[in-house]
C-alpha cells in the first residue's frame, strides 16, 4: 500500500492588484492540496491569465509528515511584481535519521514558465546551516517523458559528523527519461560531473576535479536495468558497470564491473589507501597500470580478476618494497583458477629479494601451493605445505620454511651491521596464522658463528598491523667468541658463549620486556681476552677497571686468561637491571680472571635505560672507544 504524506494547517494565498482574496484549504493530504495549488498557478501563468491582475501566489504548510522525514513552517511564494517572476521557499526540515530540525531557504532569482510542462529556476540559491549552493534548474515534464538539468557553481556542504563535505564545487546533474512507444518500458539516462572543487565522502577524497559519472538504462515493472554506468576519475581512469536492480525488493541481482588500463598510483591514492589506512599497506608509493573486473549475481560475488603490469610498490616506512610487478590474480566461485605473480626485485625489512616467479591455485575461498621458492640475498627461503583459507572476514594460513644458506656477509650488509663471516641456514617448523595472530609450532633454528641459535614459543599479534606485538624465547649455544668479536670489532675474546633471552616482548619491533643473559659455555676450550675487549666490556658495565689497568704492570699484557664471562639485563619499562657472573658489594663481576696473567672486569652500573645501553653498544661497535692494545 502506498504511504502518503499527511499535512496540517495548509493554506493558499493569492494577492491581486485589484483586490486581496484569501483561500484556505484544510486537506488531509499535502499532495492533493499542492496539486490543486499548482494547477491553479499554472492556469494563471501558463494560459496567460492577465498577469497584471496577480501580484503573488503564496502557499504555507504548518506540518508535513512523510516516510523520509518531517517538514514544518513551510512557505512557498511566487512573486510576479517584477519583470521576471521570482520564487522563494523556506521551511524547517528533519530527515528521518536526524534528531533536530534544520532551517533552509531556496530562492530563484528568475522563475520562468514559458510553455506548459516546462520551468526554469535561474540564479538560484539554496542555503541551510551546512549547505550553501548557488544553482540553476531547467525542468521539463510531459506525460511520456521528463528531463531535469541542474547546474551548480561554487557549492559548499558538510555534515555534523564530518563524514561528507564539498568545497567550491562546480558542475552539473542531469536526468532524463522517456517512455517507449506502445510499451510499459521507460528508457532513462543521467549524468553527474564536476569541473572544479573538492569532495570528501568517507573514506574517499577527490581533491581534483574533472570527474564524470554517466549512467543509462531501462525501467519496467519494478526492474531497473542499468545498461551502462561509467565513472571517470581524474588521474585514475574509467570504470564501467552494468546491473539489474529490483526496486520493490531493493535487491541488486546482477552486477558486472570492469576497468582497463587504470593508473595504479591514482587508484591507490583515491580508493585503496583510505581503506588500508590502519594497516601495513596504508603508506606506500605505487606506480604502474592495472585492469580488473568482477561479477555479482544474486547478491553474491561470482568472479574477480586483477592484472598488474609493471607495477612498483614501496612502503614509505621502509618495511617492504617490490619493483616491476606483473601479476594475474583471478578468482571464480565455481572453478579453480591459477594465480601468477612475478617481480624483478624487492626487499623485506632491508633484506633483498631477487627476481621471483610464484604460482598457486585459488579454489573458491582457499589458496594452496605445494612449493614456493623466494630467492633472498645469495640464498633462498623455500616454503612448503602452503595453505590459506578465508573464514568470514579473516584469513587463516599455515606453511613450513627452510632457509637455504645465506652468506652472513651479505646478510650483515643488508641490515647495516658490521661485516660477518660464515653462513646462516636453518629450518622453521609449521607456522600458522589465524585471528590476526601468528604462531610457530616448535623451535625455529639457525646455524651461525659456528654455533646454533633457536627461537621458541613465537607468537606475533597483528603482524601486518601498524603496531605488531611479538612474544618469544631465544636460545644461543656454543657461539664462537672469536668469530663474534672479530665481526663487531669488539677486541679479541677466545672461547664459547651461551645465551638466553626469556619472556621477550617486542612492540612495533622494539624491546619492551625481556630477561637476557650471556655466559661462558661449559666444557674445555681456550679462554683468552684482549685488553681492548676488557675496556669495551668495562664501558658496558661502568667505569673503573680499564683505568686501573693503566696504573699497574698489567698494562704491558696484550691478553689475559679468564674463567667465566657473564652479563645479564632484566628489562622492565625501558630500564635494564644489570648483572654478571657474581655479585659484589659495589656491583657485579662481568669477567672473572684465572691464572697468570688474569684480570677481573667489574660492573658498577646496576640500572641503565635501554636507550643508554644500546648507545654504549653502538659506540663500541663503531670503534669509538679508545684502543689500548691492538
Amino acid at each position: 500500500m502506498m504511504q502518503r504524506c499527511k499535512a496540517k494547517n495548509t493554506s493558499l494565498h493569492i494577492t491581486t492588484y485589484a483586490a486581496s482574496d484569501f483561500l484556505l484549504c484544510a486537506l488531509p493530504h499535502l499532495e492533493i492540496c499542492i496539486f490543486r495549488v499548482i494547477v491553479l498557478a499554472l492556469l494563471f501563468i501558463f494560459f496567460n491569465v492577465p498577469v497584471h491582475a496577480i501580484s503573488s501566489i503564496q502557499i504555507t504548510v504548518g506540518e508535513l509528515d512523510a516516510p523520509v522525514g518531517q517538514l514544518k513552517n513551510a512557505k512557498f511564494q511566487v512573486d510576479l511584481k517584477g519583470a521576471q517572476p521570482t520564487l522563494l521557499l523556506n521551511a524547517d526540515l528533519k530527515p528521518s535519521n536526524e534528531k533536530e530540525f534544520a532551517h533552509f531557504d531556496l530562492k530563484c532569482g528568475q522563475f520562468l514558465t514559458e510553455q506548459i510542462g516546462q520551468a526554469q529556476c535561474l540564479n538560484g540559491q539554496f542555503k541551510s546551516k551546512q549547505i550553501s549552493a548557488p544553482f540553476s534548474v531547467n525542468f521539463v515534464s510531459y506525460p511520456s517523458d521528463f528531463a531535469l538539468d541542474i547546474a551548480f557553481n561554487g557549492a559548499n556542504f558538510s555534515d555534523e559528523a564530518g563524514l561528507h563535505a564539498g568545497e567550491k564545487l562546480t558542475g552539473q546533474i542531469k536526468m532524463a527519461a522517456k517512455k517507449v512507444i506502445s510499451t510499459d518500458t521507460w528508457a532513462w539516462d543521467g549524468l553527474i560531473s564536476w569541473t572544479a572543487g573538492e569532495l570528501y565522502w568517507q573514506p574517499f577524497y577527490f581533491g581534483k576535479a574533472g570527474n564524470t559519472f554517466e549512467i543509462n538504462g531501462t525501467f519496467k515493472q519494478d526492474i531497473l536495468n542499468i545498461q551502462n554506468a561509467s565513472l571517470l576519475v581524474n588521474e585514475v581512469g574509467k570504470m564501467q558497470a552494468t546491473a539489474t536492480i529490483n526496486i520493490k525488493t531493493k535487491n541488486v541481482e546482477d552486477v558486472q564491473v570492469s576497468a582497463k588500463d587504470v593508473d595504479f598510483a591514482g587508484l591507490y591514492a583515491v580508493f585503496l589507501k583510505p581503506m588500508a589506512e590502519k594497516s601495513a599497506f596504508g603508506n606506500m608509493d605505487v606506480s604502474g597500470k592495472a585492469d580488473w573486473k568482477f561479477e555479482i549475481k544474486n547478491l553474491a560475488p561470482t568472479s574477480f580478476e586483477l592484472n598488474l603490469r609493471d607495477a612498483n610498490i614501496e612502503d614509505k616506512n621502509g618495511k617492504f618494497g617490490f619493483s616491476h610487478i606483473n601479476a594475474h590474480i583471478p578468482w571464480d566461485y565455481d572453478e579453480p583458477k591459477n594465480l601468477q605473480l612475478a617481480y624483478k626485485s624487492g626487499h623485506l625489512l632491508k633484506i633483498g629479494l631477487r627476481e621471483t616467479k610464484l604460482t598457486a591455485e585459488i579454489n573458491r575461498f582457499s589458496l594452496t601451493a605445494p612449493q614456493l621458492d623466494l630467492p633472498v640475498l645469495d640464498g633462498a627461503l623455500s616454503l612448503s605445505d602452503v595453505s590459506a583459507v578465508r573464514l568470514g572476514d579473516n584469513w587463516a594460513w599455515h606453511l613450513r620454511m627452510n632457509l637455504v644458506p645465506i652468506t652472513l656477509n651479505e646478510f650483515s650488509k643488508a641490515l647495516g651491521w658490521p661485516e660477518m663471516k660464515g653462513q646462516i641456514s636453518g629450518q622453521i617448523p609449521l607456522v600458522t596464522y589465524a585471528n590476526k595472530q601468528l604462531n610457530m609450532d616448535g623451535a625455529m633454528s639457525f646455524n651461525a658463528f659456528s654455533g646454533s641459535i633457536s627461537m621458541n614459543d613465537l607468537v606475533i599479534d597483528d603482524p601486518l598491523g601498524v603496531a605488531p606485538r611479538l612474544y618469544a624465547d631465544l636460545q644461543m649455544r656454543n657461539l664462537d667468541l672469536g668469530d663474534l668479536t672479530r665481526t663487531f670489532s669488539f677486541g679479541a675474546i677466545e672461547g664459547k658463549l651461551d645465551g638466553d633471552v626469556k619472556d621477550m616482548v617486542l612492540e612495533n619491533w622494539k624491546p619492551v620486556q625481556l630477561d637476557a643473559s650471556i655466559q661462558t659455555s661449559d666444557g674445555k676450550h681456550l679462554k683468552k681476552i684482549s685488553q681492548r675487549a676488557v675496556e669495551n666490556i668495562t664501558a658496558l658495565g661502568g667505569e673503573g677497571t680499564a683505568a686501573a689497568l693503566q696504573r699497574t704492570f698489567l698494562r704491558f699484557f696484550k691478553e689475559f686468561n679468564y674463567e667465566k664471562i657473564g652479563l645479564s639485563c632484566k628489562l622492565r619499562q625501558d630500564v635494564c637491571e644489570m648483572g654478571g657472573v657474581e655479585s659484589t658489594s659495589t656491583g657485579y663481576i662481568i669477567v672473572k680472571g684465572k691464572g697468570i696473567p688474569a684480570v677481573n672486569v667489574n660492573g658498577y652500573t646496576q640500572k641503565v635505560s635501554l636507550e643508554d645501553l644500546l648507545g654504549r653498544i653502538k659506540r663500541i661497535t663503531d670503534s669509538n672507544t679508545k684502543v689500548i692494545v691492538n
